[in-house]
């Protein structure tokens, strides 16, 4: 879901210039720069996640080699 919202960024911050009630909803620039940290993280999280949940057994260079 963050990486949807900050696809739409843009139509964000936009949407919360023209509507004053969204405003308070609306989040900073330095928010934006945390979602895509997050962003960055949760893919790195998901796919060691994919290794592990896959039908062979995974072991330790798997998981290094994703998340180093």
């Amino acid at each position: 879901m963050l990486q949807f919202a900050f696809y739409y960024k843009d139509v964000l911050d936009y949407w919360g210039q023209r509507d004053k009630d969204y405003l308070i909803f609306s989040l900073s620039d330095e928010e934006w720069r945390n979602v895509a940290i997050l962003c960055k993280f949760f893919k790195v999280f998901y796919d060691v996640t994919c290794v592990f949940s896959g039908s062979k057994y995974p072991m330790a260079n798997l998981y290094f080699r994703g998340v180093c």
